[in-house]
C-alpha cells in the first residue's frame, strides 16, 4: 500500500505527459502480471463495458449520482430515474433490481463507488459521464462505431485482408446497411448528429493546440500570400463548427450548408458555404488552415483536396495541415486506435511523415516545416507551401525541418 500511495502522490504532481507515462506503465505493468484467464476475462468482456455506460446515459445514473449530497440506494435511483424518463426514457419507473444489477457492474470497474450495500456514489468516471458532452459521446459510439467496429474482420476477411481504401464499402457502410459516406448519411439523423457535435466540443478539452506552438502571429505579420488587402488573412477549409483557438484575425471559414448552422460565431470571421471538392474561392489568402480533414480520406481524395486548395495559394501561402504525424515505430495506443477507426469508418488513415511527404509533393506542394503539440496523438502542424513557392527564411521558432 505505501508503494502504491507513493505512485499516486507522483502521478497527482507530474506534469501531463508524466502523468500519462506513468499510467502506460502501470497499464503494462498489470497485463504482464495477468495469467491466461485475466487476459481473456478483461479481452471477452470489454465490449459490455460501454453498452451498460449508455444504459447509465439513458437513465440519467450517473448525473443524479453526482447531484446527490450523500450515496444513493438502488431503490433512490430508480424512483428519481422514472421520475422524468432519465435523459431521453419515455417516463416508466426502472426496476430496482435491474438497477442494482447494473449498478454493481459499474461499482466493479470502478464508473461508481459502492459506499456499503446497495449504496453508490461517484467516482471521477462518474463525473466524466455525468457531462452532457461525455454521454453524447457514449451514445454515439455505440449506435455510429461499435456496429462498424463489430462488422471489421468480416469485411477484411472478404477483401482477402488488403487495405482498405473503398470509402462506399467499408465496415461502416456494412454496419449500417449504405452505401452513403458518414458525412451525408449522419446530418439526416439530427439526434446521432447533435451527439457527434457535442462530443467534438469537447474531445480536445485541456489538451494543447496548434496555437502553442505555430507562430500564427509572426506568419501574420509578414507579407500577405500574394492577394490584395481585401483578401482574408487565415481561411479555415472544412472549419465545421469552428476551429480550436482561431487566431483572432480577419479570416473566413468554410463548410457544407449543414454544418454552417451550428458554427461558432467569431468577430471578423465570414462562414461561407464550400466544398473542399471544389476550387477553394478564396484566393492567395497568407494561410488555408485544414483540421483533421485529409485523415478522413484515401490518398485518391486527400490529394483532389490539396489540389483544389493549392490552385488557389498565391506565392507565399501558407497551407496549416492540422493532422496527425505517426511515428514510424513505438506508436501510443491512442493514435494507433484512430487509425483503426478511419479505417472502420471512412476507409481512410492516420499518415506516417514518409506517406504525408509522398501526399504533398503529389498535389504541387512542399513540406516546409513540422510543429508537433501533442506527445501521445502526435498532433502537429504541417506546413505546406507551393513547390514553385520562393525559398524563404523560417518565420518563428520551434517546429522542424521536413524539406523532401
Amino acid at each position: 500500500m505505501d508503494l502504491l500511495n507513493a505512485v499516486r502522490e507522483r502521478a497527482i504532481a507530474a506534469d501531463p505527459t508524466a502523468r500519462k507515462a506513468i499510467l502506460d506503465q502501470l497499464n503494462s505493468l498489470a497485463r504482464e502480471l495477468e495469467t491466461p484467464q485475466d487476459c481473456m476475462q478483461r479481452l471477452l468482456y470489454q465490449p459490455m463495458t460501454l453498452p451498460i455506460i449508455r444504459a447509465g446515459c439513458d437513465l440519467g445514473l450517473f448525473r443524479r449520482i453526482v447531484d446527490s449530497p450523500a450515496p444513493l440506494s438502488s431503490a433512490q435511483l430508480a424512483d428519481e430515474c422514472g421520475s422524468d424518463g432519465g435523459d431521453g426514457g419515455d417516463g416508466s419507473k426502472p426496476s430496482p433490481v435491474l438497477l442494482s444489477r447494473l449498478l454493481r457492474y459499474l461499482a466493479s470497474i470502478d464508473v461508481v463507488r459502492e459506499t456499503a450495500p446497495d449504496r453508490y456514489g461517484s467516482t471521477n468516471t462518474t463525473r466524466t459521464l455525468a457531462t452532457r458532452e461525455w454521454q453524447s459521446a457514449v451514445l454515439y459510439y455505440c449506435d455510429v462505431f461499435i456496429p462498424s467496429f463489430a462488422a471489421l474482420p468480416a469485411l477484411l476477411k472478404e477483401q482477402g485482408y488488403q487495405d482498405v481504401d473503398d470509402p462506399a464499402d467499408c465496415a461502416f457502410n456494412r454496419a449500417h446497411g449504405t452505401s452513403e459516406r458518414i458525412f451525408t448519411w449522419l446530418p439526416t439523423r439530427p439526434s446521432l448528429f447533435a451527439d457527434f457535435n457535442r462530443f467534438m466540443s469537447v474531445q480536445r478539452a485541456g489538451m494543447p493546440t496548434w496555437l502553442d506552438v505555430y507562430p500564427y502571429l509572426t506568419t501574420a505579420a509578414a507579407r500577405g500570400g500574394g492577394g490584395g488587402p481585401a483578401v482574408p488573412l487565415f481561411v479555415d477549409v472544412g472549419g465545421g463548427v469552428g476551429a480550436p483557438k482561431r487566431g483572432s484575425a480577419a479570416g473566413a471559414a468554410g463548410d457544407q450548408p449543414a454544418l454552417l448552422g451550428q458554427a461558432l460565431r467569431c468577430e471578423g470571421v465570414e462562414h461561407t458555404a464550400h466544398d473542399f471538392f471544389a476550387p477553394q474561392p478564396v484566393r492567395a489568402a497568407r494561410m488555408y488552415y485544414m483540421r483533421n480533414i485529409l485523415h478522413d480520406w484515401n490518398d485518391a481524395d486527400a490529394l483532389r483536396i490539396l489540389r483544389c486548395t493549392r490552385l488557389a495559394m498565391g506565392p507565399r501561402s501558407r497551407l496549416l495541415l492540422d493532422e496527425m504525424v505517426m511515428p514510424e515505430a513505438g506508436v501510443h495506443w491512442h493514435a494507433a486506435q484512430l487509425d483503426m477507426l478511419m479505417m472502420a469508418v471512412l476507409a481512410a488513415r492516420e499518415r506516417t511523415m514518409a506517406q504525408w511527404q509522398q501526399l504533398v509533393r503529389r498535389a504541387g506542394l512542399r513540406l516546409r516545416k513540422v510543429y508537433r503539440y501533442t506527445e501521445y496523438l502526435a498532433d502537429s502542424i504541417i506546413e505546406c507551401v507551393r513547390d514553385d513557392a520562393p525559398e524563404e527564411e523560417m518565420v518563428g521558432e520551434g517546429g522542424y525541418s521536413a524539406s523532401l
